[in-house]
This record gives structure tokens, C-alpha cells and sequence, in this order.
């Protein structure tokens, strides 16, 4: 991936982050999970490049970010992290899939840990990230 692709998927991934807080001020908590869960599956992407064949899956894409390898020296993400995002991949299916409404609490959580791995990422590949709390 070039520089180019880099700067455009961190630009996406932002802009999911902000519109997540955004959509929370405005009381809708399940659209706030889907742009925070998405701008961590499009910050995961830019830091793994394009997946060996066709696209990354949900599931796959985080079993090759934890590890680490993408950092310099490699350093596995904690496990709380790792965790988190996993809920947040979970609570987006119920609210996308099995129509859960979701409360203020998730939202909140979800902006959490999109706002985390971005500032790994940023800090990591030296991008900018304000991150403010919503």
C-alpha cells in the first residue's frame, strides 16, 4: 500500500470516529457503534496493507492486528484492547443484525476503544489524531 492509500484509509478512518461522536450526541447509540467499530476495521486495514487474497474478513483482520507484527519492534496488543475491539465487533452485529437498540453505555464504549486504536495507530505510524472525548 502507498503513502497515498495510507493517508486516504486514515482519513476514512477518522472521519468514522467523528461521525460516531456525532451520531452519540444525537442519541443514535447503534449508528455510533457501527462508525466506531469501522474505523477500527479501516485503521486495522491500513496497518496490515491489503489482505493476501480479495478482503479482509471481520474475524481474520483482528487475528492478524493483535499479534503486534505491524509495530517495530513487534508488540502484541493488551489483552484489553484486544478484547475490546472484540466487543465492539459483537455489539455492532447485534445492533446491525439481530436489531438491538443499544444504550448511551455501549456508544460510550465504543468511541472508547475506536479511540484508543487510533491513537496506537497515530502514535505508532506518526499520524495526526486529535481524539477528542466525545
Amino acid at each position: 500500500m502507498d503513502t497515498q492509500e495510507q493517508q486516504t484509509l486514515w482519513a476514512i478512518a477518522v472521519e468514522h470516529y467523528e461521525a460516531g461522536q456525532l451520531t452519540t450526541q444525537h442519541g443514535w447509540h447503534n449508528v455510533s457503534v457501527a462508525c466506531s467499530y469501522y474505523a477500527v476495521y479501516t485503521v486495522m486495514w491500513l496497518v496490515l496493507d491489503n489482505p493476501p487474497r480479495g478482503q479482509w474478513t471481520h474475524a481474520g483482520i483482528l487475528q492478524h492486528f493483535a499479534p503486534g507484527r505491524w509495530r517495530s519492534p513487534a508488540t502484541p496488543l493488551e489483552r484489553t484492547l484486544t478484547r475490546a475491539i472484540r466487543r465492539l465487533y459483537n455489539t455492532r452485529v447485534r445492533a446491525q443484525y439481530m436489531g438491538e437498540r443499544l444504550t448511551s453505555l455501549e456508544s460510550a464504549e465504543g468511541l472508547s476503544t475506536a479511540r484508543q486504536v487510533l491513537q496506537l495507530v497515530a502514535m505508532t505510524l506518526g499520524f495526526s489524531f486529535a481524539g477528542s472525548t466525545p
